[in-house]
């Protein structure tokens, strides 16, 4: 039907606007953390692009959802001030009719975002660990400037006075607070020392020649000379070959989701957040349909509250299930559960409030 296709060219067109925009802001929220481990090391405009592009994903996973609920709630709050959503109810076309297009939309939307969930997402996250290597690990050398102090690496400070080649250095000094590998502080000089890198397992050694590691503790002090040392560097990023949860495939997540709550809870989520498209297609009409005329910018503001309290209810219950309070199960799925009896509540009405002739 006609009146069909062009609800639905407005929300397809207000949901490219909205996904656009959101996956703008939201990978420049993300590529901000982690512009810290790029800077100095060669990070250049094709591997911020390989970022961009690997991170869709796991922004879709997020923006997708809110994307439709605000579709939906620009369209119909536009349809109501402008006296549609009544002119099509007078004309006989019930609630199921008005919000086909909606819908529709919603359904197709969580069938792609099932597949981004359940097969893109796990590979795009894992490339951009290998990207994330690839330009920090092996342009490790790059963040050394002659003459210049770098703190770049954690918990460490690193002068060298002569850069001879690429990854070769003369008169090295460095400063490593204590941490857990290192119960004090240590000032380590050096003639000579060279950098390597291991990506496999996220490691970076600068190996030094003819020096002295002096330490400190308590009023207390030591000095040891050395003609050869190797100092282990902390990128960041952790090895290539220890996997989080998001990088890990959709099976061995089944399989290992009853023996560790962090996967079954990552399965979980990429469960429930394609089905919120479908519950936000079936809310956002059924709820537009009861506050009534409230135009683009409060079906806006309205949208933004309703996508604040289920994201806030989403992160509550994965909170709950990583410390054991809840299941996996109910950490992913609190949110569509709660969300989607509001929708069944609101549909009922919005099916109730019946035309005289239907078609």
């Amino acid at each position: 039907m006609i009146i069909h296709k062009t609800i639905f060219k407005e929300l397809s067109k207000n949901l490219a606007v909205i996904i656009f925009s959101m996956s703008i802001l939201l990978f420049m929220e993300k590529f901000v953390r982690i512009t810290r481990l790029f800077m100095g090391k060669g990070a250049d405009f094709s591997d911020v692009l390989k970022i961009f592009i690997y991170l869709q994903p796991s922004i879709l996973l997020l923006s997708l959802p809110m994307a439709i609920l605000i579709a939906v709630f620009l369209t119909y709050g536009r349809m109501a001030t402008d006296n549609e959503v009544v002119v099509l109810k007078n004309s006989g076309m019930s609630f199921i009719g008005i919000s086909i297009a909606s819908f529709t939309l919603s359904a197709l939307c969580s069938l792609a975002l099932f597949f981004v969930s359940l097969y893109i997402l796990p590979l795009s996250m894992q490339s951009l660990k290998h990207t994330i290597h690839e330009t920090i690990i092996k342009k490790a050398s790059m963040t050394l400037e002659a003459g210049t102090f770098t703190d770049v690496f954690k918990g460490t400070t690193i002068f060298v006075k002569e850069i001879p080649s690429e990854d070769n250095f003369k008169k090295i000094f460095v400063y490593r607070d204590s941490d857990k590998s290192m119960d004090k502080p240590v000032v380590i000089i050096a003639e000579s020392g060279d950098m390597s890198s291991n990506p496999d397992e996220g490691l970076i050694k600068l190996s030094m020649n003819n020096g002295l590691i002096h330490s400190y503790r308590d009023k207390k002090s030591s000095t040891i000379t050395f003609s050869k040392y190797d100092f282990i560097l902390t990128s960041g990023v952790k090895a290539i070959n220890k996997l989080k949860p998001d990088e890990i495939e959709t099976r061995e997540l089944w399989n290992g989701r009853h023996s560790n709550a962090s996967w079954g809870i990552e399965l979980h989520r990429r469960l429930a957040l394609p089905l919120a498209c479908i519950i936000f297609g079936i809310l956002g009409p059924a709820l537009s349909s009861r506050i009534g005329k409230i135009g683009r910018l409060g079906g806006f503001s309205v949208s933004l509250i309703i996508l604040i309290l289920f994201y806030t209810l989403l992160i509550m219950s994965e909170g709950l299930a990583e410390s054991g309070k809840i299941s996996p199960f109910m950490g992913g799925w609190a949110a569509d559960i709660c969300f989607g009896a509001v929708a069944v509540f609101f549909s009922f009405f919005a099916y109730k409030d019946r035309p005289i002739r239907k078609f």
